[in-house]
């Protein structure tokens, strides 16, 4: 795809430079800005923010225009070394644009080593606690001071019982609730399509903006995504993985990832492929 738009892509990313680092500010001051835009298209993410000389080559003349960032939380699983502002400014000058993932407290029934609490009222302040570290990162990360910029929540699939569903739900509405807290940001789930339950959270009474989910068929299209009703998340809120954990190499680089695509929100902007199989129904 990036083939077909070079011309163009070259013409916009030096007024993206310009607008970056002009203006007298200290180099790396802000990473890109705040915001997003409808992004429709392919993007992978890496446990670790691969480096910027690799970014560039995974860029050039490949299927991807968006990768999925791991910003914080106490249950990432890789540590971060290359992730800084410094590494937004240049990635986002290079094309690149963001869907950023925040991993935190798991459901109280799993086995994960950090897990809120299975209390709905406690569970509920702890989704804002969350929300309110996340917002924390993405400052520090460089990104600008105003509205709208999209925050994902990993939640991984968890076993299957009411009391901890309804957790989930009002932990959930927490994340919701305080990231629409001014300079109000955008609210997204990510999570297997089936056993994470994203469906329960098209019913709480704020849900989420834009849903990401794990559903590993390889069909790309955003609109078949198993146990989620085609009637949810229907205005350019949807990300779907279709491709779990595998080795991919481009520009002579090889990469552990998933596979991911977008009809959905991506900071700070995005990419429109009118065309694209992962907008088709």
């Amino acid at each position: 795809m990036k083939k077909q738009r070079n011309g163009f892509q070259k013409a916009w990313l030096m007024s993206a430079v310009l607008a970056v680092v002009g203006g007298g500010l200290p180099p790396f001051a802000q990473a890109v800005p705040a915001g997003n835009g409808v992004m429709q298209g392919q993007g992978f993410d890496a446990c670790t923010a691969p480096s910027t000389s690799t970014m560039q080559k995974w860029w050039t003349d490949t299927p991807w225009s968006w990768i999925g960032v791991y910003i914080g939380g106490n249950s990432r699983a890789c540590s971060q070394p290359n992730l800084t502002a410094a590494w937004f400014n240049t990635t986002y000058a290079q094309g690149w644009r963001f869907n950023l993932i925040w991993v935190g407290p798991q459901a109280p029934c799993s086995s994960f080593a950090h897990r809120f609490s299975s209390n709905t009222s406690t569970a509920y302040q702890q989704g804002k606690d969350e929300a309110v570290a996340a917002y924390k990162a993405i400052k520090a990360l460089g990104f600008g001071d105003g509205l709208n910029t999209p925050v994902t929540y990993d939640l991984e699939a968890y076993p299957n019982s009411s009391s901890c569903r309804a957790a989930v739900k009002s932990f959930m509405q927490g994340w919701v609730d305080q990231l629409a807290v001014a300079p109000a940001q955008v609210s997204g789930v990510y999570g297997s399509a089936c056993a994470s339950y994203l469906s329960d959270f098209a019913a709480i009474t704020r849900p989420p903006r834009y849903v990401h989910a794990a559903d590993w068929d390889l069909d790309h299209s955003t609109w078949n995504l198993s146990c989620i009703s085609s009637s949810y998340w229907v205005n350019s809120q949807r990300f779907k993985q279709f491709r779990g954990d595998h080795n991919e190499t481009w520009g002579g680089v090889t990469l552990n990832i998933d596979s991911n695509c977008a009809n959905g929100p991506t900071a700070s902007g995005g990419h429109l492929f009118p065309n694209s199989s992962c907008i088709a129904k």
